[in-house]
């Protein structure tokens, strides 16, 4: 079956998809400041992403309840974006079966889901088994020193699969395609696709930490771009939407 089954054409969009897209646009934008404080509050999130185990074991142990609170939070997030991204697809690309370009941005979306989920679960499972045999009564120095490499050694692999594949490179690979589609297709303004990649432009810099380079911009930043594009297109969907509901009233009552 066709992916375009899935994704169906609309020639125009129906005011109810752009109102869909639009408020599910804006969760994805807003949502991602409940794990912030949740776990900003609790363990100094994204700080603690780099605190070394030795601090960030006992840290988590005393946190639990907090960490899988925010974590449960972030995952729900990160699953998100494949609706986020596939709907912002489908409004932008031309009425039809669904090209390359847009198949590449769903795929991205895919994997970048995926792959945040996969490296958000380093830390209420893995991460806390650690910190829980890390505070063992007994524990000899050998034993915690151990414990101590194995979660830097968790922290660093989980970290390339979230971080760096999922956030910084298959979202910066979906952003950049989308805003591609954007700028070929005309259906959405051109300011759009123009945003869109600058947003993956900066999403993108953490990858550079997989060859050595230290990225020019932090991490809070180069997110903050693309959760202010994900608004930027909610508001414009929201717009569009509500726009058409009132035009298919007028023509209605006329």
């Amino acid at each position: 079956m066709p992916l375009s089954d899935f994704l169906p054409d609309d020639s125009p969009p129906p005011q109810r998809r752009y109102l869909a897209a639009g408020l599910v646009l804006m969760v994805q934008g807003l949502s991602i400041f409940a794990p912030m404080a949740v776990l900003g509050g609790a363990i100094r999130w994204p700080d603690s992403l780099d605190f070394p185990p030795a601090h960030m074991l006992p840290l988590l142990r005393d946190q639990l309840s907090a960490v899988r609170l925010g974590y449960g939070l972030y995952l729900g997030y990160s699953v998100l974006f494949l609706v986020t991204g596939a709907l912002t697809v489908r409004l932008a690309a031309r009425p039809g079966p669904l090209g390359s370009l847009a198949l590449v941005a769903i795929g991205a979306a895919a994997a970048s889901a995926l792959a945040r989920a996969l490296g958000n679960l380093r830390w209420p499972t893995g991460s806390v088994t650690l910190a829980e045999a890390h505070a063992a009564a007994g524990l000899s120095a050998e034993g915690r020193a151990a414990i101590e490499m194995m979660q830097a050694a968790i922290n660093a692999w989980g970290g390339a699969i979230g971080e760096a594949l999922g956030v910084a490179i298959f979202a910066s690979l979906w952003a950049v395609s989308t805003s591609l589609l954007i700028l070929r297709d005309r259906r959405l303004p051109v300011w759009a696709g123009v945003t869109g990649l600058i947003a993956g432009g900066l999403v993108a810099f953490p990858s550079l930490e997989l060859v050595g380079i230290a990225p020019p911009v932090s991490i809070v930043l180069s997110t903050t771009g693309i959760q202010l594009w994900f608004m930027a297109l909610g508001l414009l969907f929201l717009w569009r939407g509500v726009h058409r509901a009132a035009g298919d009233s007028g023509g209605k009552s006329a």
